[in-house]
Formats: structure tokens, C-alpha cells, sequence
């Protein structure tokens, strides 16, 4: 049994990517808004929060299903790994993967990305649709790449970090833990934990 844990749009996502895999038999959705218990989402019920996991009769899966906010994705994922529970990982079937990527558990990969040969994907990271990660690239645990973002390669992307729409990271650069990097910028240099980037070529702000 699998549950997807959070009913919103990255939720709604990734039961899309398991709907084009024909691959929807025991999901449910778990989240921690109890307005939405007892919803039903194309077909699919939010059974409650993580306190529903354990009310379930065979063993249980997660995969967090949060977006824009990569800390809340990695407080979410302690909480159940707390529980006893593990994760699945979700890549749409038209995704390109290399053989020699490695994927942590917990991660998304969405619709029209690449992964490219020796890339290491940590647990919980989202790699959002038409994204290009290049050779030798390495993303630690709860980073976000989002839409048509390109990372060259030997890029190193630290945990929760965000890399936003359509932004370029060139060769062996490192971008550091929690940092930002706005949308359509050019990461040109290595770039320090919790900063925030922005612009052509990208500079703090």
C-alpha cells in the first residue's frame, strides 16, 4: 500500500505520474489538514494524517508530496520515518533516467526530465517537469528543482535547496544549503548556504 502525503497540487501531481503508469492500486492520501479528511481526489480518499498509517491492515509506503517548500517535505518525512514507516520514489514514465543515476527513496521525478549518467539523488528531493540534469551532479536530501531548470554537469546542489524555473547552473558549481536561486537566473560561481540569488549572471540579493 502506498500513500501520497499531501492532497494539494504537488500531491495531485504525483498521483498523475502514477495514473500514467497505470500504478494507482492501494494509494490513498494522507494529510495534515483535517479539513480535507474523508475528501476523495479522482478516486482517490485522504484517509487522514499520519496517524492513519498505522490503522492500515498490510505495510505502508509514503512519498511526501509538497512543492515550493522543501522544509516543511523534510519535516514531513522525519515525522513518518519516526512512525516506522519508508518511502516510494515516483519518476513519470516519460522521464529519461540514466542507468547509472542513483534515486534516494522519496523522490519525484516528473514529466519530460533527464537524469543523466553517475547523477546521485538524494532521499526526497522533487525534480519538477522538463528539467536537465546533466553527468556527475550530485542532489542532497529535500532540494527542489522546478520547472525547465538545467544543471550542467559536476553540479552540486545542497540539501533544501531551490532552484527556480528556468534557471541555469553551469559546470561544477556548487550551490550550498537552503539557498535560493530565483527563476530564469544564471548561476555562473559556487553560491553560499541560505543565500538567495537572482539575475543574468546571478547575484545576491
Amino acid at each position: 500500500m502506498r500513500a501520497i502525503y499531501g492532497a494539494g497540487e504537488q500531491g495531485r501531481v504525483v498521483l498523475d505520474i502514477l495514473c500514467s503508469s497505470d500504478n494507482t492500486e492501494g494509494v490513498v492520501f494522507l494529510d495534515d489538514n483535517t479539513a480535507l479528511h474523508s475528501d476523495v481526489i479522482e478516486e482517490i480518499p485522504v484517509v487522514g494524517d499520519v496517524t492513519a498509517l498505522s490503522t492500515f491492515d498490510e505495510p505502508v509506503q509514503c512519498l511526501v508530496a509538497y512543492g515550493d517548500d522543501q522544509g516543511v517535505r523534510l519535516s514531513i518525512a522525519e515525522k513518518i520515518s519516526d512512525h516506522g514507516y519508508g518511502f516510494f520514489s515516483a519518476a513519470h514514465p516519460d522521464s529519461t533516467i540514466s542507468d547509472t543515476a542513483t534515486l534516494g527513496d522519496g523522490v519525484t521525478v516528473n514529466a519530460r526530465s533527464y537524469v543523466g549518467p553517475d547523477v546521485s539523488i538524494e532521499d526526497h528531493v522533487l525534480i519538477d517537469s522538463c528539467v536537465n540534469i546533466s553527468h556527475d551532479s550530485h542532489l542532497r536530501c529535500g532540494a527542489t528543482i522546478t520547472p525547465g531548470a538545467t544543471l550542467a554537469g559536476g553540479v552540486e546542489v545542497g540539501q533544501d535547496a531551490y532552484i527556480g524555473p528556468g534557471a541555469t547552473v553551469v559546470e561544477d558549481v556548487t550551490i550550498g544549503h537552503g539557498a535560493v536561486i530565483g527563476a530564469g537566473s544564471v548561476v555562473t560561481e559556487s553560491i553560499e548556504a541560505g543565500s538567495t540569488v537572482v539575475g543574468v549572471p546571478a547575484e545576491p540579493l
